[in-house]
């Protein structure tokens, strides 16, 4: 009896000698997907091309043609595709509607936990900004009490024939003092802050200094990572670079929200307008979460 892919990727890893947990460990998918492979549970996954990109790596790591085996998925897959009734494809339909609502409530949810921190910090900042400003005024106020009018007397004698007649005349020249003040705009500065994790979800706060500002996700490990880059719920880059390549996405002005997704902890550099963003180390993350000052 022909063997499936799960039992040969299965048989393949238990020659190895590697436990489902040295798997996970290697090549950074969950241990739930995992299972589903070697199951044949495709239905658990997250999709056609996840599966595809799991079982190929799976292969590759347990010493198995990856290549022959997504072409069997591809066989097995087309051949359910086509004995899938309608019935069956409206709820599949139904889960994908209903788990892409959760994603969007949980990211929702997130948000405004950080929102409620903010106005934590609200008070504080207004009293640091009403200083700021008595400081300022006080500044201004003695900058003018310095500067004074400056009157200049002058005597002019005019002497006529027949008479000596001497008029003073005075003539007041008041000095008009110009008060120059320049005011130095605040350099504006992009600034990414890590805030907290939950999870595979790492949190952070960031401030650009221009728009529109690039995203660029650099994949340095061995395989290929599946990334998408969402701004305020937009997918503005969605792909998978292979070693080496760039996943690039442009945050347009007014953004409020910037939302990362990867296949497996991203293993590389990922930067936003130029300025790395710091995964913690030891950190297993298939999610950012980044909120716009």
């Amino acid at each position: 009896m022909e063997q499936t892919i799960g039992e040969i990727l299965k048989r393949a890893r238990q020659l190895k000698g590697y436990t489902l947990d040295d798997l996970q460990q290697i090549t950074k998918i969950q241990k739930k997907y995992l299972i589903a492979i070697e199951e044949n549970d495709f239905d658990l996954m997250p999709g056609d091309f996840y599966t595809r990109a799991f079982i190929k790596q799976v292969a590759e790591t347990v010493g198995v043609d990856g290549v022959r085996l997504l072409e069997e998925f591809a066989l097995v897959n087309s051949k359910n595709s086509d004995t899938l009734s309608e019935e069956d494809s409206l709820l599949a339909d139904k889960k994908l509607i209903s788990s892409r609502v959760s994603n969007n409530r949980e990211a929702q949810t997130e948000v405004s936990k950080v929102w409620i921190q903010f106005k934590n910090y609200l008070p504080t900042i207004l009293l640091g900004m009403l200083a700021v400003a008595i400081v300022f005024a006080i500044a201004r106020s003695l900058l003018n009490k310095q500067s004074t009018p400056v009157t200049t007397t002058v005597a002019t004698t005019v002497t006529a024939q027949n008479t000596t007649v001497t008029e003073k005349v005075e003539k007041t020249t008041v000095a008009e003092t110009t008060q120059s003040t320049t005011t130095t705009k605040e350099a504006k500065q992009t600034t990414i802050r890590y805030a907290y994790a939950n999870g595979n979800a790492l949190y952070y706060t960031a401030k650009l200094a221009e728009f529109p500002a690039s995203l660029v996700i650099t994949n340095r490990a061995s395989t290929q990572l599946w990334a998408r880059i969402t701004a305020d719920q937009r997918v503005v880059a969605d792909g998978a670079p292979t070693t080496g390549q760039q996943l690039v996405g442009s945050i347009p002005e007014g953004t409020n929200s910037i939302v990362l997704n990867f296949g497996y902890t991203p293993i590389g550099t990922i930067t936003l307008a130029g300025h790395e963003i710091q995964i913690p180390d030891g950190v297993s993350a298939t999610a950012i979460y980044i909120t716009m000052e």
